[in-house]
């Protein structure tokens, strides 16, 4: 599948269409070949079975789910993620060999048409003519509908499966940075690349992955919460040696501060119910 987007990609740099097929097929055949030692060296260090599938393509499609077992997709086993992908790439695949030779057949009817858009703008589009013969009506139909919806839609669908398997793979091998792998590999057909790069990875079960970093950091948490409590010069609060808590009125040595106005005021013939003298007793005769 990978072939026919590089051979796309290509036009943007050559009009001629099998320049375009050549340079689809060597980038094609670098990435692949960058795919399939990596599954096999995972096959070899996780047991998997018929690692040499690996190595075939379309088969090499359903391998990716093979080696991404540890890990399910909403639950739905990533080997039937593989199967479903393996098979709709391989009928893509025809219909894209269906679609270039029916395009290669009526190219010599092909007109550049310029158009004006609504902003003013023009752009270049090619059309059939009206004189392709009618033993070629059907290559008409496939150039004209083919690659603007058959394809589309098939690729769309085809998309959604290689997502689910990317995300399966890479949560396997590549734990911490499975989302921006994942991104990468549906943006750019560059996935044996990635699967190279973490193919000596242990393959680990994501959530598993997960509840160990919780743990993991929880651990620390409460490391750090220890060592402070032990650190802290303030859990020796010298403040609670307040001076002030001693009150310099206290002579009693209570926690009750005695009156300094004891001694004011006493009689000489008796005193009151403070034990001191009324200074106003004068004043009651």
């Amino acid at each position: 599948m990978d072939f026919f987007e590089y051979a796309s990609v290509a036009s943007l740099f050559a009009n001629t269409l099998w320049v375009q097929l050549l340079i689809g097929g060597l980038c094609f055949l670098i990435v692949f070949i960058f795919q399939a030692i990596a599954l096999y060296v995972i096959a070899v260090r996780a047991g998997y079975k018929n690692k040499w599938m690996a190595f075939v393509p379309f088969l090499n499609t359903y391998y990716i789910g093979v080696c991404a077992q540890k890990n399910r997709f909403y639950n739905i086993d990533t080997k039937k993620i593989g199967i479903a992908a393996a098979a709709l790439e391989a009928v893509l695949c025809v219909l894209y060999v269906v679609y270039y030779v029916a395009c290669y057949l009526v190219i010599d009817y092909e007109i550049e048409v310029t158009l004006t858009n609504n902003i003013g703008l023009t752009y270049t589009e090619y059309r059939l003519n009206e004189n392709v013969p009618d033993n070629l009506r059907w290559a008409a139909w496939m150039y004209n509908y083919m690659g603007s919806y058959i394809l589309r839609i098939a690729n769309l669908f085809y998309l959604l499966l290689e997502v689910c398997l990317f995300i399966c793979f890479f949560q396997t091998y590549a734990c911490s940075r499975y989302v921006i792998f994942s991104i990468t590999s549906i943006l750019f057909p560059i996935q044996g690349i990635l699967f190279f790069i973490v193919r000596n990875n242990k393959g680990v079960n994501y959530k598993e992955y997960v509840m160990a970093e919780q743990a993991k950091q929880y651990r620390m948490y409460q490391q750090y919460q220890q060592n402070y409590h032990q650190q802290n010069p303030y859990n020796g609060n010298p403040y609670n040696q307040n001076p002030y808590n001693r009150n310099p009125y206290n002579q009693g040595g209570g926690n009750s501060a005695g009156d300094p106005f004891d001694g004011l005021g006493g009689s000489e013939g008796g005193s009151n119910n403070n034990g001191g003298s009324d200074p106003f007793d004068d004043f009651n005769n």
